[in-house]
């Protein structure tokens, strides 16, 4: 926005005043949607972070890698074969604490994809109701 009377849209300015109710309510929906995209960023990077504190933690706690043969209770990380039961108790909390925050990444992810999708749907309506 340029002033609180005049928002700018593709270059164009439009009186507020001059908006339709509908062009109003999309606008209100475009602005939450967008603090919502801000907060979802926000808190993606937030986990990241997190999870990269995890990682390098993890590393400083990792066992002997796991022989080739064995299948059953093993996790992989970066590659490499690891025996659960060759874990301490600290390396598997880290562990456990890792998975989640990758889990909780994802969803973030997700949830910021469906966010800009509303985000498209609510600017085109949006400019569907400016005036010409």
């Amino acid at each position: 926005m340029t002033d609180t009377n005049t928002i700018t849209i593709d270059d164009n300015a439009y009186d507020l005043n001059s908006l339709s109710e509908a062009a109003k309510a999309e606008l209100i929906s475009l602005q939450v949607v967008d603090r919502k995209i801000a907060d979802a960023q926000q808190e993606l990077a937030i986990l990241q972070t997190a999870r990269n504190a995890y990682a390098q933690a993890m590393a400083g706690q990792l066992p002997k890698t796991a022989h080739p043969n064995k299948k059953k209770d093993v996790v992989t990380i970066d590659g490499n074969k690891y025996a659960l039961e060759d874990f301490s108790e600290e390396a598997r909390a880290t562990l456990t604490s890792l998975q989640y925050v990758t889990t909780q990444i994802t969803q973030q992810q997700n949830s910021l994809a469906v966010l800009n999708t509303a985000r498209r749907a609510y600017a085109q309506a949006l400019k569907a109701q400016l005036p010409e």
